[in-house]
């Protein structure tokens, strides 16, 4: 079983409730990386088109499938990853952000996060939101 420590940075603003500002992570086995989930069916169609935070859900729901699925769980992640399409509101975020707390309300110790990226578009014009993972046990 992998070791992971916290590190809050009292220089940033406290998202303790979502990720950590540095993570420690130690003997771990396997890594496992989920690439860049969006609203996306396999027929191509989004399914919330426009709305970064029914998208958020829909997502994390997936993700949740497909780390389940490769034997993984919540507890298991390290790093995520967001990326904001620029129609994304400051509203928004914060619910998104909520969203995010509740998905990993009972993790003990939280994922470090990548660079939230603003970008023009993601590759669906409907789609606001895309979300990567690694995790490791």
């Amino acid at each position: 079983m992998s070791k992971k420590q916290a590190f809050h940075n009292p220089h940033m603003p406290d998202f303790r409730n979502a990720f950590s500002w540095g993570l420690k992570l130690s003997e771990f086995d396997e890594i496992f990386f989920v690439t860049g989930h969006a609203d996306c069916n396999p027929e191509f169609i989004t399914q919330f088109p426009d709305d970064p935070v029914a998208q958020t859900r829909l997502i994390l729901d997936q993700i949740d499938s497909l780390i389940q699925e490769a034997g993984f769980s919540r507890d298991d992640i390290v790093r995520t990853d967001w990326t904001f399409t620029n129609d994304v509101t400051s509203e928004q975020f914060s619910e998104i952000a909520g969203v995010w707390e509740d998905y990993l309300a009972d993790v003990a110790v939280k994922p470090a996060t990548g660079t939230l990226r603003y970008v023009q578009r993601l590759g669906m014009p409907d789609m606001r939101v895309e979300y990567e993972m690694m995790l490791a046990r």
